[in-house]
Order: C-alpha cells, then sequence, then structure tokens
C-alpha cells in the first residue's frame, strides 16, 4: 500500500484539529495536479471543494514549502466547465468579481481566458433560437364564446358528451407476504483518526505547514513506539531540514535531512513522500539519497 495515502489521512486529521489552519491549500492542489493530466471531472470537484473553503482569490499563496502560486480557483472552475462544453458555467465563472479582480494579473492563464471566453461567445450566439408558438385562427360563435375552426375555415361541429359507462368491478387483488432482507450487521465504530495519530506528530505537521522549520526540526522520531509514527516522523524532519538548509545556505543541513532520509527508508522502504504536501526539491532529494 503506497505510504503516501497514510500522509494524506494524517494531513486531515492535523487540519480537522486546527482551525487555524484550513483544507483549501489542498483541495487547490490537487486541482491543479488534475489540470496537468486533463482529468477535468477531478479539476471541477477541487476547485468547488476550494471555493467552498476560500473563495477570495488571491494573485499569490504559499501551497507548502516555499512553493507560491496565484489562487484562481474560479478560473480553474471555469476552464474544467469550458472543456466539457458547459460555456455557461465557464462564462459564470470566469466573469464573476472574484476571478476578474485578481486573473488580469496572471497573464498567462488571463490569455488562455480570453481566447476561451471568445470561442463560448461563438457558440453561444450559433445557438438556434427557439420559435415562438404558433396560434390557431379562431372564430366568434356570437355566443360570447369562441369555436374551433377545420383546416377550411368552416367551424367544427360541437364536440358530444363522453359517454360514461358503469364502473367494473373486480375482485380484490392478494399479493404474497413480504419478506424483508436481513439487516446488515452495524459498522463497528472507529476511533477518530486525530486520536490515533500521536499528539507530537500532528504539531510537528502544524508547523511545517506553517514555516517553522526550526519546530519540526527537534522533534524525535524514536520517541515513537510505532514503526509507521517513527517513519512519518523522519519524513516530516527531513523535509523541514532541508528547507532550512536551502535558506541558510547550510551543507550540513543537507547532509542531516538526507540522514533523515535514510532512517525512514531504513524504517518503510515503501515510504513516498507525497506532492500534495512536499516540495518537488525535497522529492528529488529523497529519490536521490540512498
Amino acid at each position: 500500500m503506497r505510504a503516501g495515502k497514510g500522509i494524506l489521512a494524517l494531513l486531515a486529521a492535523l487540519l480537522a484539529a486546527s482551525p487555524v489552519l484550513s483544507d483549501y491549500k489542498d483541495s487547490y492542489s490537487r486541482g491543479l495536479e488534475a489540470a496537468k493530466d486533463g482529468d477535468w471531472a477531478a479539476v471541477r470537484q477541487r476547485m468547488q471543494e476550494a471555493i467552498q473553503d476560500n473563495p477570495t482569490a488571491a494573485q499569490r499563496v504559499r501551497l507548502y514549502g516555499q512553493r507560491w502560486e496565484p489562487y484562481v480557483p474560479q478560473f480553474y472552475l471555469g476552464l474544467a466547465a469550458f472543456k466539457q462544453g458547459d460555456c455557461s458555467t465557464a462564462l459564470a465563472q470566469w466573469r464573476s468579481s472574484a476571478n476578474s479582480g485578481v486573473i488580469a494579473s496572471v497573464p498567462n492563464l488571463k490569455a488562455e481566458q480570453d481566447r476561451n471566453a471568445a470561442a463560448c461567445d461563438t457558440r453561444v450566439a450559433q445557438q438556434p433560437k427557439p420559435e415562438p408558438p404558433k396560434t390557431e385562427p379562431r372564430t366568434d360563435t356570437g355566443t360570447g364564446t369562441t369555436a374551433p375552426t377545420t383546416p377550411d375555415g368552416g367551424r367544427e361541429p360541437p364536440k358530444q358528451p363522453p359517454k360514461t359507462e358503469p364502473p367494473r368491478t373486480e375482485p380484490p387483488k392478494t399479493e404474497p407476504p413480504r419478506t424483508e432482507p436481513p439487516k446488515a450487521p452495524p459498522k463497528p465504530v472507529e476511533t477518530p483518526l486525530a486520536q490515533r495519530v500521536p499528539a507530537a506528530l500532528l504539531d510537528a505537521f502544524r508547523n511545517y505547514l506553517g514555516g517553522r522549520y526550526a519546530e519540526v526540526s527537534r522533534i524525535n522520531p524514536d520517541s515513537f513506539s510505532d514503526a509507521r509514527s517513527r517513519s512519518q516522523a523522519y519524513l516530516i524532519r527531513a523535509a523541514a531540514r532541508q528547507i532550512q538548509a536551502e535558506l541558510d545556505n547550510s551543507a550540513a543541513g543537507l547532509d542531516a535531512a538526507r540522514a533523515d532520509i535514510r532512517a525512514v527508508r531504513a524504517a518503510s522502504p515503501s515510504l513516498v513522500p507525497d506532492p500534495a504536501l512536499f516540495s518537488p526539491r525535497f522529492r528529488s532529494l529523497y529519490s536521490a539519497t540512498r
């Protein structure tokens, strides 16, 4: 089983435990990855989740570590709708006030939006307009009411009232007794994830996402009794040490990060840093360290 899923589960617990942090960055990051893969249904879902948590677009936000990106979920939601042929939704998102105030500061995305919006305007203009309903001429009968006419202009004869038949009586139907399907046994109640993850490890992830890398470096992975928590502690400490070493231009800091990576591989050889949490530079260092 890929260990990245365990990291994401841990992040979910962290976000649930900390009201200061929001998962809109995680949804937005996943939406960007889905856009690179052309998975527009996933883009639409992830951007809707991001907008629900934070609808305010921004020219620049930090997604994780030192990765900064424009936060324009309305643009990507409109792009996904455009790729799926839904021009009305695409135009509504692109021309929303939240998107219009920021997208102009991102020239490459603005150019793509303008090009696709023009294509949508052309599609809408080429759609056939509905025809008005046709009305049949009527002739006054002299009694204050109108009577329908026949195709040759004459009046149709008055309609005769429908014939009524005596109600038919049928013998009562009998239905076979119904049998209820067996009920499924109740599912066992699981302990909330935030209670199953050590508090020190949650604090380390909270500090990492908050940019407090020196605090993360103080965690002691060997203090955890289970191998899974210990390997994740080594991983988050290695990522923090790598970023801090690059900020300080410290070769010793990079060596310490590599040592933690080797400890991760020794404790959990299948563990892979998840792209939603760790920067490309750290993942490259992780792959190169043996």
